[in-house]
């Protein structure tokens, strides 16, 4: 149901994507109502899904809703003085081995689309493995001799969306925050996580944080990402995981030689490398997913496991090959909040008033971080346009048509691998 009177006090659960877009959204759309965002650390919280080096800003999607979004979003970053300040596009590649199956579907289906509505002159398409090396490595590279991979070629196919860019994902976060921290209205509690929602007679009053204190408000947004589902019972719509993120130190002369590289994703075996950046390159996997069940705590440490590893060096022996062998700077387990369908939840809860949710970022909901709060306001008031209001209902859409591809199978329970510690 519409309603143009929107509450006088929220509580948002989190300051990540959703949580600070949504807090300058109702600053500027509403700056009599006192917000309230709570989350343990200060952003840019560095163990959030939110932040790390570097994420994908892209509107190639073969989801025209999602598509129509992106390229909004992309636009306001590009126009923002100081979000664009954090900004490169550089192009995103897209590689497939060529196997029948899932991926290639999605990857044949990307590019057809943007054959048909992207322009001509940001496609460059990459037949066979040595177009796919030489784009990154130059004209003259050569390919590296199957004797020294690990199996058989994966990098055959791709094409390159030279639109696509990515952005320094810390510093965005730290602008963000800076323009609420500048917001009267909104003020943060930081330092301590939330326990428990307080609800009575079947509506939220506020949260409760672990240090016994209590927050009240008219609302209550859970936007905590992965742990949005320990605050709220979210039915099984969306499951936490972790995909496994590493760093890699480069040379003066190694910087020099890639800067201009394109992000590079295989959606056949999941990984996905940076350009360098800050004098290091980042790479990471998509994979199935790595979950934690033992207790219900949330999850420290930042030790890959060995499989991980291992995947991880053997596409950069294909692909990046003076880089397989290189220790590694750091990992990380990255931890998201994932649906089926790989479609948020923006929504009320269906039988708690004055509650409201806005998770299920799926590995792809950075980029819209310009816009995702004011349609999260929409939500609030009920006005969110039917089309979305129906993509990121509360309830279970199905499998991902490819907004976000990742590797298909069960994720691992992290307490049983064997961990890689680097």
């Amino acid at each position: 149901m519409s309603t143009s009177v929107f509450p006088d006090s929220v509580i948002i659960v989190g300051a990540g994507i959703f949580g600070l877009s949504t807090a300058l959204a109702i600053a500027d759309r509403h700056p009599s109502t006192k917000v309230t965002i709570i989350d343990r650390a200060t952003p840019p919280v560095e163990d959030g899904t939110s932040v790390d080096t570097t994420r994908c800003i892209r509107a190639d999607y073969a989801d025209p809703i999602y598509a129509k979004l992106a390229e909004e979003a992309q636009l306001k970053i590009e126009q923002d003085p100081d979000l664009s300040k954090y900004y490169f596009k550089q192009g995103m590649s897209f590689v497939t081995d060529g196997e029948a199956g899932p991926m290639l579907a999605i990857w044949s289906k990307g590019l057809v689309n943007i054959q048909r509505t992207g322009k001509r002159t940001d496609l460059v398409e990459m037949p066979d493995p040595e177009s796919v090396f030489q784009f990154i490595h130059g004209k003259d590279s050569k390919l590296v001799p199957p004797g020294r991979l690990t199996g058989k070629r994966k990098w055959n196919r791709g094409y390159c969306n030279l639109n696509d860019a990515f952005i320094d994902a810390r510093e965005s976060i730290r602008v963000v925050y800076e323009r609420c921290l500048a917001k009267s209205s909104l003020s943060f509690q930081t330092g301590t996580a939330v326990q428990k929602v307080l609800v009575e007679h079947g509506s939220a009053k506020g949260v409760l944080l672990e240090d016994g204190r209590q927050f009240h408000a008219d609302l209550t947004l859970i936007a905590a990402g992965a742990w949005s589902n320990m605050l709220v019972y979210l039915e099984g719509m969306t499951k936490s995981s972790a995909i496994e993120v590493a760093w890699l130190k480069l040379t003066p002369e190694e910087i020099h030689r890639w800067k201009s590289m394109s992000i590079t994703t295989n959606l056949s075996t999941g990984f996905n490398i940076f350009p360098p950046h800050n004098g290091e390159i980042k790479c990471l996997r998509r994979s199935a997913g790595l979950q934690y069940r033992a207790r219900k705590s949330r999850i420290r440490g930042d030790f890959i496991p060995l499989g991980a590893e291992v995947a991880l060096r053997d596409n950069l022996r294909e692909i990046m090959p003076e880089l397989a062998d290189r220790p590694f700077d750091r990992t990380k387990l990255c931890w998201l909040s994932q649906t089926r369908s790989a479609d948020f939840i923006i929504a009320p809860h269906p039988s708690i008033q004055g509650l409201h949710v806005a998770t299920g970022g799926s590995a792809h909901s950075w980029k819209f971080l310009p816009i995702i709060g004011g349609y999260v306001v929409d939500s609030v008031l009920g006005i969110l346009d039917n089309t979305l209001a129906a993509k990121w209902a509360w309830a279970d859409k199905g499998p991902d048509g490819g907004s976000s591809p990742r590797i298909g199978g069960a994720a691992q329970e992290l307490a049983q691998v064997v961990r890689s510690r680097l």
